[in-house]
């Protein structure tokens, strides 16, 4: 087999996926996890379908917890440690390690004040090496999307 091809290029071979598997249903899960100040947020502790999940404290007007959340692409599953969430409602969302705000990527169309969160995936805060979900509790846009998705999205859509 060739490794370039006639103009110096590097033919990347494909990899054989097994038989019969569906693309759509081929979701990452996030291993690394950081706060914009660089606590690891993952959570061994709490596993949710067979992963660590992201440990997160939130807070509204009159309530404050902690939950964890799934690490796994497109999964809305979560475990709520003290607290109480609300579906439909918007919560702040901060690290439970230092306190420090999750930073928004862009609004979320599901409310007018909610937001799409970023939790990096390296120490150091880079939108472009980032995870983003919406911080209203039930929105379909709440469970983990690469960030650079949901800003391709946005240029393309107007809106996530």
């Amino acid at each position: 087999m060739d490794r370039f091809t006639k103009d110096g290029k590097f033919i990347l071979p494909q990899v054989q996926r097994k038989e019969g598997t569906d693309e759509k249903k081929l979701r990452y899960v996030v291993t690394e996890a950081y706060c914009p100040n660089g606590c690891n947020i993952i959570d061994k502790k709490h596993k949710i379908n067979g992963a660590p999940g992201l440990l997160v404290k939130f807070k509204r007007p009159g309530m404050e917890g902690e939950l964890v959340l799934s690490a796994i692409q497109r999964d809305f599953d979560k475990i709520v440690l003290s607290g109480e969430l609300k579906d439909g409602v918007k919560d702040e969302l901060y690290c439970p390690h230092c306190g420090v705000m999750f930073k928004k990527l862009v609004n979320c169309s599901c409310k007018p004040d909610a937001d799409m969160v970023v939790i990096g995936l390296t120490p150091k805060l880079d939108f472009n090496n980032a995870i983003s979900f919406c911080n209203v509790t039930g929105c379909t846009n709440g469970t983990t999307i690469k960030s650079g998705d949901v800003i391709r999205h946005v240029q393309l859509c107007g809106e996530v």
